[in-house]
């Protein structure tokens, strides 16, 4: 008698092989982008510690990240640094609120994501003269979302809720 497998046995291996990446392809995906989020959290949350230190010397905060006691990466125009994988833009509204945005680039390029890129996402941090910080995961250059905000996917992924709001 010949020893072998035969063709079904062969397709059943493969048809498993093909199930089981399938469902572990998109979870591998979805924990990349998670680790990736974890570098724009980190970098927003030490512009948050610099922010709030100048906040106390001078009695507002800074859209100019020249003037902290952080290094962050490629400063540009004083309200811009770049990773590889996140822009970093600062702004001062009337009220003397910061608001961060860190928001994920393609491939490295330092562009953002266009809509159609499941990677259009960003890191937000809104930081209040009392101290209040928000933090969320939205669209490139979104605002907080409302607990009735449904997030995307990624987002979902990154903040563990349905609404994109990071603790």
């Amino acid at each position: 008698m010949k020893q072998g497998f035969t063709l079904i046995e062969l397709l059943v291996v493969v048809l498993i092989i093909g199930i089981l990446s399938a469902i572990a392809l998109p979870q591998y995906t979805k924990a990349v982008e998670k680790s990736r989020a974890a570098e724009a959290i980190q970098m927003l949350g030490d512009l948050a510690t610099a922010e709030q230190i100048y906040y106390m010397s001078t009695g507002t905060f800074t859209s100019n990240l020249d003037e902290l006691d952080i290094e962050l990466p490629n400063i540009s125009n004083g309200t811009t640094a770049k990773t590889k994988n996140f822009i970093l833009t600062t702004s001062i509204d009337g009220n003397g609120t910061l608001t961060a945005h860190a928001d994920r680039t393609k491939d490295g390029t330092n562009t953002v994501s266009d809509s159609t890129d499941p990677l259009y996402y960003g890191i937000g941090l809104s930081l209040t003269s009392s101290g209040a910080i928000t933090r969320w995961c939205a669209g490139v250059g979104g605002s907080a979302p409302s607990s009735s905000t449904s997030a995307t996917a990624t987002c979902k992924s990154i903040a563990g809720n349905s609404t994109g709001l990071i603790k």
